[in-house]
């Protein structure tokens, strides 16, 4: 069946492949070739529109949602006698952190955690010193920017940072800590000391706070009140070598060879295969060559050397 028009004129259907209206003589244009093709996409669009739509709910709804938790430098950072087996945290970065360019809604605080955890202190930094500024009363960015400041070498600018955040909520022991350690990083023992205490209450059964504390003594040359929180911190963690490595190291400076020697065998002990087991084989035989009247050759506490 041919197409039919219609006539604009007076309304008369028209045989498509008529040029005038029979009735009134009017010219019938012909048929618009794009008008199927436009009449067809209506549905689709229709059906992309709908679908854009719960798109942009959801996404609404993921954006307006609490995002994914992510790593926060809370914790302490790494102690800072690191090298010579203090049990400091160690923030652990995720094996792929996506980058803040992925997560362009997060807040500023947000974009510092992911730049940190990604290793990007310096943009890190930026993102906490605007969050700080945006919050001055922040106290968890205030730690957080004291965090990525020590992990750029620069301590001393730490400080005030840890202050800050430790006045604002001081029953927080992981300000504390920061705190303590950012101290002993700048050789202030004696306030170093203190902040180790006061967190030790916050949570005194944690032994990293507990060994720190007594590897501060130990640098402050209190070897007593050391031997004291090495002991607690055995007690905490007993399967931790480094402990009694260093519990053996204060007993030495206290000219209590025996003790010394038992402490440095149960460091072989639980590790057996260490690095300086030698050494360590070597200093037992002469911490007991001495306890029978010899003199020891090597000078108290050079194992950490």
């Amino acid at each position: 069946m041919a197409a039919t028009a219609t006539c604009q004129e007076c309304g008369a259907k028209v045989r498509g492949d008529r040029n005038r209206c029979p009735r009134c003589r009017a010219s019938i244009a012909g048929p618009d070739p794009a008008r199927p093709a436009v009449a067809s996409r209506r549905p689709a669009r229709a059906a992309a529109v709908v679908v854009g739509l719960f798109a942009l709910t959801i996404a609404g709804l993921w954006l307006t949602s609490e995002p994914a938790a992510t790593p926060r430098a809370t914790g302490p950072a790494p102690g800072p006698l690191a090298a010579r087996g203090s049990a400091a945290r160690v923030p652990a970065p995720a094996d792929v952190a996506p980058t803040v360019a992925d997560r362009p809604f997060l807040d500023p605080a947000g974009s510092g955690s992911l730049a940190y955890a990604s290793g990007d202190y310096n943009n890190s930094l930026a993102h906490y010193l605007e969050a700080v500024r945006k919050n001055p009363d922040d106290a968890e960015s205030l730690s957080n920017l004291g965090q990525v400041l020590v992990r750029l070498s620069r301590t001393a600018e730490s400080i005030a940072y840890f202050e800050r955040a430790v006045a604002i909520l001081p029953g927080r022991w992981a300000y504390h800590f920061n705190l303590a350690r950012a101290l002993g990083l700048l050789n202030r023992h004696e306030e170093a000391v203190a902040g180790y205490r006061r967190a030790q209450e916050l949570f005194p059964d944690d032994y990293v706070t507990t060994f720190n504390l007594a590897m501060t003594l130990h640098r402050k040359g209190d070897e007593v009140a050391a031997v004291e929180q090495y002991r607690k911190a055995i007690v905490l963690q007993p399967e931790d070598a480094s402990f009694r490595k260093a519990l053996g190291i204060s007993l030495e400076q206290l000219q209590k060879a025996s003790e010394a020697a038992a402490a440095y065998g149960e460091y072989l002990r639980l590790s057996p295969s260490a690095p300086d087991a030698e050494n360590v084989r070597a200093r037992i035989a002469q911490l007991q060559a001495g306890s029978a009247g010899e003199t020891p050759a090597q000078a108290p506490g050079s194992l950490l050397d």
